[in-house]
């Protein structure tokens, strides 16, 4: 009896899966340059061919390894940023969840840091499709918070400090060389969001001499 659409789907969807896990984890042993599409067939227990069935050459199969992996973490995301929590508070659950995950996967938060930096070299030609995932999964949905936060008052500097800060300390608490410890994920959180002091309301000066209070 054939297959049924469904049933095809099914097959095409795991054998997909199969081979992007495959070259993740020879992307952690050989990086991208020594990952060949021949080593990624026989990690993955398949044919070379099949390979290019579903794939048009290596950087496809990484750009799709890079838009999957984006847009899981977004779904983790809207979980956060729909929950109707308080602006401080989803600021906080981001910050633990991403660190969460990247801890849980270091190979594919390593993946991503090393392909973040690289993207032109690596992607001559798609390098803004790929950007283009990055901003859309990741970036957009911290500065619409951040945005909400500045509107509400929660946030009282710029949303494009606010954003920029927001993401010097994720990346600094996710980097694959010195990846924060889960037991200092809770007091990270909270230096993040209310600094070395823990007061959740701090006034300082500014250059004008104005006071300026950043508060919960």
């Amino acid at each position: 009896m054939p297959r049924s659409p469904e049933q095809n789907q099914v097959i095409r969807e795991k054998r997909i899966q199969q081979i992007l896990e495959a070259a993740l984890t020879v992307f952690s042993e050989k990086g991208y340059h020594g990952t060949e599409i021949g080593v990624i067939a026989k990690r993955a227990g398949l044919g070379r061919s099949l390979i290019y069935y579903y794939f048009k050459d290596k950087q496809d199969v990484f750009i799709q390894l890079i838009h999957r992996t984006l847009r899981l973490w977004r779904e983790e995301m809207n979980t956060i940023l729909e929950s109707g929590s308080s602006v401080t508070d989803r600021m906080g659950l981001i910050l633990k969840k991403s660190c969460a995950l990247c801890q849980d996967d270091p190979d594919l938060s390593r993946f991503h840091q090393m392909i973040a930096r690289d993207l032109q070299l690596l992607f001559f030609g798609r390098e803004e499709e790929v950007r283009r995932y990055f901003e859309e999964n990741i970036r957009q949905p911290v500065r619409a918070l951040m945005e909400e936060g500045v509107q509400t008052g929660v946030i009282q500097v710029a949303p494009e400090l606010a954003e920029r800060f927001f993401f010097s300390i994720l990346f600094g608490a996710i980097h694959h060389e010195c990846m924060l410890d889960k037991s200092q994920l809770n007091d990270w959180v909270k230096l993040s969001l209310y600094g070395l002091t823990g007061e959740k309301s701090v006034s300082v000066s500014r250059d004008d001499g104005r006071r300026m209070s950043y508060h919960e």
